[in-house]
Parts: structure tokens; C-alpha cells; sequence
């Protein structure tokens, strides 16, 4: 009896003596994606013990007093710590933890000077494959898809297979390029596996892309930047560089260039996990504009020393945005941009017109390829025009001021209420010989019908009455005063209206009158005859339609198209099926190459129907709305 009981005793002496190690996973905590999070502390550990993590996502546990771990995808995880001492006793401590998705602005720089983002690239895929389709894109979409996809050795397009990859579907990619580095152009994209995703960055830039700034091959190898961040370097044959980056669950590429590729990656190193373009105020004042889309776009003024590209407009023009949204039957453009000389109520003021527009589409004729309706100040906007490109407002202003001895600013501009449509009824036969180089002049015979609410008629009819060059070209037709200003231009005034047609096919000459025999006579001077509907050319759809014809504000609503009677409303509608048909239509009539080339490109549009731009001013600055829809498929329905 006593040999057992000594045993007992020896066993709880030895239990006793082992000095066991309480595990500690620490508090619940929320976190983000690819950014690591350390449980435990460096500790010596008493001889037998081992310390074991488990992050509750998958990936291999690991050991010691100390873990350091990233969670590769968003969701709520439990982190269990088991402590195991050398007699075989075993405590566990456990943690929950959030992990927030990382989303691509906060991986991007904010000081970028454009950035290009796609929030979720592989949800929608059969969606973008079939639009870009009907956008005549669809060789493109699949011939770079194949070239990314032979290039990194799996189907670029499928989630599943780049997520096999190390890449996340959860998370998106963008496009951007840094002021450090003009010449630079990054690419980052979301990841879940570190190493996988380098050795699928590695395969393509070693397999080289045919297609875009990727290129190659290249001659890989590891270097460091100054703060000693791994990074992969490579070298094409033509001495191009490239470089590669993993921070926070994303890989940079810093695609072909000259220039030191490095230097475009240092602002990514020093990038906070939460922080970025997320949290630019610029940048997010620009989204309140645009929203959420399929790809979003971010473009920065440039400030101080900071290079930019000098156009005609650009110094107007201030950071600017877009969101495309596309739908099977729809594709969404949403566009910001702030004026760097205009805004606030200054603006408001400048896209607000004299009057509330009257449906100025329904005093046109139905059957146009295109439909504009401006509505706003008009000396604002001219003074606005004049500023963004004053060699050419000069130029109108002096053509103006010699055909009519008025200045535009004092004389013309205070005539109208900023309340004007232009209407523009294409000929497609005329098209084609232009873009075949044959007769451009042939282009003539497309008609341009416009009307402008005015607010001053008889000053307006003063200045047409003194541009004219005869009395025989002021004449009276269908209760409205007609003005002849040119071979293929009238005007009208009528109901407070002015209205002007440009184009059209030029009327048959008039016979001369016969030769006077014998002596003249005098002969009291012949009444004004009256003018035909062949005579006055387009403008007579306008005056005298015929009955029971559809106007073009009938045609809009009939199609579904809104917004041409709201005020500082600048929008514009173009008839896309139509402009189809009609080029069909010439092409069967022109056969040949000519023909042929309209027919191929009849056939790559023929899923367009029609596109809508709507501009409208806010303190902030423009915004804008591009909307265009598709025709539906065969069997579909709908409108």
C-alpha cells in the first residue's frame, strides 16, 4: 500500500515543479485584409513547452510565444492559442477577429496623378464581355485576355482560377501614375497568397505579354529599396524595366520603362494600411459626384512645379472624375470635373438661362441622327468660351462684327435667352464619300436646323435684315419673315423664334427670263412672287410640315428620352441605330469597297440603338450623365 502512495506523491511533486505558461490571444480586434497582426510576445518558453496558433482561415498554424499574421480575405475569424506543456497538459485561449476587406484606394498613393480603379474586375465578366461586344470591342476584350492569360499560365478571366493563383476575386486592381515618375504607369491588384501571386508575376514577366505596356521578356532578379522592402526587378532586351512590390495584400507592378521602376514604388511602402486615396479629400469630394461603379476613374490638377499636358482646355479644367456602370441593356457614364476660374453660385448662374426652356424639339421635324439642346447664360458662357480658347472666340467675334457691323458681346448676345436646339439630319451617302475621301464637300448636303428662343425678336430681325444682300432675299413664307443669308443658309423669325437651316441639297437654278425684243417698255416693278417649299430648302419642314408628321420632341418621348425641358440642362441625343440603318442602307445603294467597309461597320454596331449626354453645373463644378443603350436581343422584348 505504501509503494502506490509513493508514487501518487512523486507524481504530484514532479506536476508541481512545471512551470506552466498561461496562453494569452489578447482582445478582439478588427483588422484589415493583407495587413499583419501580431498575437503573443517573444518570451522564453520553459523546456518542454510549445506554443501553437491557429488563425481559423485556412493557412497552416504556426508556432512560438509570437505570431505574426496577415488574414488573406475579408470575414470573421477565430484565433486560437494552445499552449502545450512537456507532461502533456494543454490551456487554449481564443480571439475573434474581424477582417475587413482592403479596398483598392486604400492601396493607392493619394498624391497620384490619375488613377484608374476596377472595385470588383472579376463579378461581372460575362456582362463586360457582352458589352464590349456591342461597343464593337469584343476582338479586343478577348485578344488581351488571351495574351494576360497565356502569359501568367491561367485563364485570366476566371475567379476561381486566379484565385488558385493568390489572387483575390474579392478585391479589385487599378491603374495609376505617380508625380514621381512621369513615365510611370503601376498596376496594383488584390491578393490572398503572397507567394503564389509573386510566382505568377514572375511566369508573365518572364513569358513576356505581346499586347499593352507589359511586354517583355525580362531578365528577373531580387533587389531592395533604402528601407530594405523586397522587391523584384527585371530588364527587357531593349533595356526596359520593370518592378514588382507585395504591401498589405496587394502586388505592384510597375509596368515597361526607361526610367528607375523603383522610384514609382517608394510611395507604396510608406503607405498606411487605411489610409491612401481612401482618405484624400479630393478625391472622395470627386466620388460624392460620381458614385460607385464597374470602373472608376480619378484625375488630380496638377499643383506647384508638378509637370502637365497643355491643351486648349486644360487650364480651365481641375480635378475631374468618371463611374461606368454597364448593364446588358445599358451602359452608364457619370463624369465630375471642377472649372479652375468658375464655381459656386458663379457657375450655378452660368448654365441658368433668361427664361424656362419652351420643347424647342417639338418645332423641328422628326428623323434627325442627333439632337442638341443648350440652356444657359448665354454672355456667361461666351465669356467662359473666350477665356478657355480666345484665339478662336476672337475669330468669330471679327467674322461677326464684319458681316453685320454689330459686336457679338453688346449687340447679339443680350437678343437671346440661352434656350437653343440644334438639330442635325445626317446624310449617309455624303458620309461615306467623306470618309473615302471622295468629294468631302458632298458633306454639304446634311442639313443643320437650329432654333433660339430670343428675347428681343425685332432686334434680332434688324441684324438679319442688314446681314442680307438683296431685297429679293427677305421674303414672307407660311407667317414667318424669311431671310436668305447664303447658298444653303436661311433664317426665320417666327413666334418669338429665331430659326436657321444650314445644308441640304442646293436648289435647281431658275431659268433666266427671256431675252426683251423691240424696244423696252417701262414696265411697273413685278409683285414679290411667292416662295416654294423646294426654294427655301429645309427650313420649310420647319415652317410648313406636312400633316400628320411626328415632331422630334414626339420621336424623344416616343423613344423614352427625358430631360430637354429642364433648365441649365445641357444635353445632347444621338440616334445611333438610326445613323446605322441610314449607312446600311447607302452602302447597299454605293456596293464597291466603299460598300463594303459601311456594311462591316453597320454590322459591328448593330447592337447600338442610342447615347444621351447631359451636362449640368453645381457649386462644385459640371457633372454629366453618358447614357447608352443597347438594342435588344432578338426574343428579349422590351423597349
Amino acid at each position: 500500500m505504501r509503494h502506490p502512495l509513493a508514487c501518487c506523491a512523486l507524481a504530484a511533486l514532479a506536476a508541481a515543479c512545471v512551470k506552466r505558461v498561461a496562453p494569452s490571444v489578447g482582445d478582439d480586434r478588427t483588422t484589415m485584409s493583407g495587413v499583419p497582426l501580431t498575437f503573443g510576445a517573444d518570451s522564453e518558453l520553459p523546456e518542454g513547452t510549445r506554443v501553437t496558433w491557429d488563425f481559423g482561415d485556412g493557412t497552416p498554424p504556426a508556432e512560438g510565444p509570437r505570431a505574426d499574421h496577415a488574414f488573406p480575405r475579408a470575414g470573421a475569424f477565430t484565433v486560437t492559442e494552445t499552449v502545450r506543456d512537456k507532461d502533456g497538459q494543454t490551456r487554449t485561449s481564443t480571439a475573434r477577429i474581424t477582417v475587413l476587406r482592403r479596398l483598392v484606394p486604400m492601396a493607392i498613393p493619394a498624391d497620384v496623378r490619375a488613377a484608374l480603379i476596377l472595385p470588383a474586375p472579376w463579378s461581372r465578366i460575362p456582362v463586360h464581355r457582352e458589352v464590349a461586344g456591342k461597343l464593337a470591342l469584343g476582338a479586343v476584350f478577348d485578344e488581351v485576355a488571351h495574351s494576360v492569360s497565356e502569359a501568367v499560365g491561367f485563364d485570366a478571366l476566371d475567379p476561381a482560377a486566379a484565385q488558385a493563383n493568390g489572387f483575390d476575386p474579392d478585391e479589385g486592381l487599378a491603374l495609376y501614375t505617380v508625380p514621381q515618375d512621369a513615365e510611370a504607369l503601376v498596376i496594383a491588384i488584390g491578393t490572398s497568397d503572397d507567394a503564389k501571386s509573386l510566382a505568377a508575376a514572375r511566369r508573365m514577366l518572364a513569358h513576356g505579354v505581346a499586347s499593352g505596356r507589359l511586354g517583355g521578356p525580362y531578365q528577373l532578379s531580387d533587389a531592395k529599396l533604402d528601407d530594405g522592402t523586397p522587391v523584384l526587378v527585371g530588364q527587357g532586351k531593349g533595356g526596359e524595366k520593370v518592378a514588382v512590390l507585395q504591401r498589405y495584400g496587394y502586388l505592384y507592378l510597375r509596368t515597361a520603362g526607361v526610367t528607375d521602376p523603383l522610384a514609382a514604388l517608394k510611395s507604396a511602402t510608406s503607405l498606411p494600411p487605411d489610409k491612401g486615396l481612401a482618405v484624400d479629400g479630393r478625391y472622395l469630394a470627386a466620388m460624392r459626384h460620381v458614385g460607385s461603379g464597374d470602373a472608376i476613374f480619378y484625375s488630380r490638377a496638377p499643383e506647384g512645379q508638378e509637370p502637365e499636358q497643355r491643351n486648349r482646355f486644360s487650364g480651365e479644367m481641375g480635378g475631374a472624375a468618371f463611374a461606368l456602370n454597364d448593364r446588358p441593356e445599358l451602359l452608364q457614364m457619370r463624369l465630375f470635373t471642377q472649372l479652375r476660374h468658375l464655381a459656386g453660385d458663379e457657375l450655378v448662374s452660368a448654365m441658368k438661362p433668361g427664361r424656362p426652356p419652351p420643347d424647342l424639339a417639338a418645332k423641328l421635324p422628326s428623323g434627325a441622327a442627333a439632337y442638341f439642346r443648350f440652356s444657359a447664360a448665354p454672355q456667361a458662357l461666351w465669356r467662359e468660351m473666350s477665356r478657355a480658347s480666345a484665339t478662336d472666340a476672337g475669330r468669330l467675334r471679327d467674322r461677326i462684327a464684319e458681316a453685320t457691323g454689330l459686336d457679338l458681346e453688346k449687340d447679339l448676345l443680350p437678343n437671346f435667352t440661352g434656350n437653343t436646339g440644334v438639330a442635325i439630319f445626317l446624310d449617309a451617302q455624303s458620309l461615306m464619300e467623306a470618309v473615302m475621301g471622295e468629294q468631302v464637300g458632298s458633306l454639304d448636303r446634311s442639313v443643320f436646323l437650329a432654333v433660339a428662343e430670343l428675347s428681343k425678336p425685332e432686334a434680332v430681325q434688324a441684324v438679319l435684315e442688314r446681314a442680307v444682300r438683296s431685297p429679293a432675299d427677305r421674303f414672307q413664307f407660311a407667317s414667318a419673315q424669311v431671310f436668305r443669308l447664303g447658298e444653303g443658309a436661311h433664317a426665320a423669325l417666327k413666334d418669338g423664334l429665331l430659326y436657321l437651316a444650314i445644308g441640304g441639297a442646293p436648289p435647281e437654278p431658275e431659268e433666266p427670263p427671256p431675252p426683251v425684243r423691240g424696244r423696252r417698255k417701262k414696265t411697273p416693278p413685278k409683285p414679290q412672287r411667292q416662295r416654294t417649299a423646294d426654294e427655301i430648302g429645309p427650313l420649310a419642314m420647319v415652317l410648313m410640315p406636312p400633316p400628320n408628321t411626328m415632331s422630334l420632341g414626339e420621336e424623344l418621348r416616343r423613344e423614352g428620352v427625358r430631360g430637354f425641358d429642364i433648365a441649365g440642362l445641357q444635353a445632347a441625343w444621338v440616334d445611333l441605330a438610326g445613323t446605322v440603318q441610314s449607312v446600311e442602307k447607302a452602302a447597299a445603294e454605293q456596293g464597291g469597297m466603299a460598300g463594303a467597309a459601311a456594311r462591316l461597320f453597320a454590322d459591328r454596331a448593330s447592337g447600338l440603338r442610342d447615347a444621351l449626354f447631359q451636362v449640368r453645373g453645381t457649386p462644385e463644378g459640371l457633372e454629366a450623365d453618358l447614357f447608352v443603350r443597347f438594342r435588344p436581343r432578338r426574343g428579349s422584348g422590351g423597349n
